[in-house]
């Protein structure tokens, strides 16, 4: 029996109260583990693209231009695919497929005939239970390259791309245990495309710097919550660098790592979302300028949206809020946070700016501002310096 593929169309442009029509379904394969949707026969609309793991095949549905999808083609790939990626490969305009097949240990590359039918797969071998895939271009030659996480062997595979579809022997670069998740994003802001690599069973994240020709730097982990199913990368704080989000199949939280300017990331601060949040997205949602969260949640059948505080122009909503409750600025939580972290090694503030109550310019948190707030709530002191 042909497996459902559940969508939702928009009944309206975003705004503060969002509504959506009721479901529709589309029959795939069975047991679909990842769906992808771009333009793939060059109509200006977007179809679909499934990975199916029970019958070993890809479904694409085409788009009938209204939202609605014909019947599902189907294309045989590897045994277990698990992951569906879609983008031009060859270089002709159409965008193709890559597949990761969990079961046979490969990737599977589907060239676009130019009108959303596809030539039979082409397989490459990667390493062991290959999870995750993700195209982008790694070498700097303007062709989309391959990044590959592989579950068992506890490393990614990059296939560097010929320029044609056709890609090269798989080089091997070690991550954490049992990486499940890739992302590829510029992370240290000198033009090239970086990795970075969900760890499930080492409940880690691995970063790797790429030289700019393809070739990775060793890793350097950071760590997450319980079980890091999925990494995505954008920026969430609004200073013009890539951020992480992590989701924690474990821990029912999803994890965020601010990006320092230069590749490398402060400590993980968590978000609770709901039960065994398996996967995460980052998008603005609702339409104030900065990126928000959406979690898919394995444990409590529903999705988890966490709204970003941070505003268009950077995280310092009012100097003082300490804690960044935003709801009450200035109240004596944020006094409880500022002596808990000063003195008792409690939580980093969200937003140095912020917690640089005194404005020394250089977000340096120190007894001035402590002093600074205590004079603002009860000694009638000046109200804290705007933000900048």
């Amino acid at each position: 029996m042909a497996a459902s593929l559940i969508l939702f169309s928009a009944a309206s442009s975003f705004a503060s109260d969002p509504m959506f029509d009721t479901k529709i379904d589309y029959d795939t394969g069975d047991r679909p583990q990842s769906v992808f949707s771009i333009d793939l026969d060059g109509d200006g609309d977007n179809d679909l693209a499934v990975a199916n793991e029970g019958t070993e095949n890809v479904s694409i549905l085409l788009n009938n231009n209204d939202g609605t999808f014909q019947t599902a083609v189907d294309y045989g790939v590897g045994d277990g695919p698990l992951s569906v990626f879609s983008i031009d490969l060859d270089g002709d305009g159409d965008n193709d497929l890559a597949v990761a097949d969990y079961s046979s240990g490969n990737v599977s590359i589907l060239l676009n005939n130019g009108n959303g039918t596809f030539q039979t797969a082409v397989n490459y071998d990667v390493g062991g239970m290959p999870f995750s895939v993700f195209s982008i271009d790694l070498d700097g030659d303007g062709d989309n390259d391959l990044a590959v996480a592989n579950f068992s062997s506890g490393h990614v595979s990059i296939l560097l791309n010929n320029g044609d579809g056709t890609f090269q022997t798989a080089v091997n670069y070690g991550v954490g245990d049992e990486p499940r998740s890739v992302f590829s994003i510029d992370l240290d802001g000198d033009g090239d495309n970086d990795l970075a690599v969900a760890n499930v069973r080492s409940h880690n994240v691995s970063i790797l710097l790429n030289n700019g020709d393809g070739i990775l730097q060793s890793k350097v982990n950071y760590a997450v919550g319980y079980w890091p199913s999925s990494v995505f990368s954008i920026d969430l704080d609004g200073d013009g660098d890539n951020d992480l989000a992590v989701a924690n199949l474990g821990t029912d939280y999803v994890s965020t790592l601010l990006n320092n300017g230069d590749g490398t990331f402060q400590t993980a601060v968590h978000y609770g979302a709901g039960d065994s949040p398996r996967s995460v997205f980052s998008i603005d949602l609702d339409g104030d300028g900065d990126n928000d969260l959406a979690t898919a949640n394995y444990g409590s059948d529903n999705v988890s949206i966490l709204f970003n505080l941070t505003g268009p122009y950077g995280c310092c909503h009012l100097r003082g809020d300490v804690d960044h409750s935003g709801a009450l600025p200035i109240d004596i939580s944020d006094l409880i946070y500022l002596v808990h972290y000063m003195f008792q090694a409690g939580q980093e503030p969200y937003c140095r700016e912020e917690a640089d109550v005194n404005a020394s310019g250089s977000d340096v948190i120190d007894i001035g501002d402590l002093i600074y707030l205590i004079d603002y709530m009860f000694g009638a002191g000046p109200e804290p310096p705007p933000c900048p």
